[in-house]
């Protein structure tokens, strides 16, 4: 008679543990190991759809928010021609040539008492002065960067140069 209860509490004990590894499973998720009907497959699949297709836009939203900065609108000049007591203007030619030999080519924002003059440096730190000499034909030019003043001296980081004609 002790055998046979010894046995019965053994068995309600392994009934009782499986049934516990089950309801553990379904309750935080574990494999099954019986495959999924196909209707769970495609929710699945439309799932990692809609996520690709969700993280997509985000990337592309943020690229369109970093490519939205509003430009700073200015003009192409020479800071010799500037300092000579000239208004700076110079053609595309003049100002590759200068770039060419070193003389700085400057970013001009405003007009007479008011302008301000600002060095242009591109965002690997190189001076940008030959990449403003192929915008020195065009009347306004955009640039999008960080623009900061160290000691008195006004300069932009520039991540893009564009022509705003």
């Amino acid at each position: 008679m002790k055998r046979i209860i010894a046995m019965f509490i053994m068995f309600a004990f392994l009934v009782s543990s499986v049934y516990a590894q089950e309801a553990t499973k379904k309750t935080l998720g574990g494999s099954q190991k019986t495959p999924p009907p196909s209707s769970e497959v495609k929710k699945d699949e439309a799932t990692k759809k809609t996520l690709t297709e969700t993280t997509t836009k985000t990337t592309a939203t943020t690229q369109k928010a970093v490519k939205g900065k509003k430009p700073i609108k200015g003009r192409i000049a020479s800071l010799t021609g500037l300092f000579m007591g000239g208004d700076g203007k110079v053609t595309k030619d003049q100002a590759v040539s200068q770039a060419d030999k070193g003389d700085p080519i400057v970013f001009v924002v405003g007009d007479g008492k008011n302008a301000k003059i600002y060095f242009v440096y591109n965002t690997d730190g190189s001076f940008g002065g030959k990449n403003l000499a192929r915008y020195a034909n065009n009347k306004f030019v955009g640039i999008v960067g960080k623009t900061s003043t160290k000691n008195g001296i006004k300069f932009i980081i520039a991540e893009i140069i564009e022509s705003m004609d």
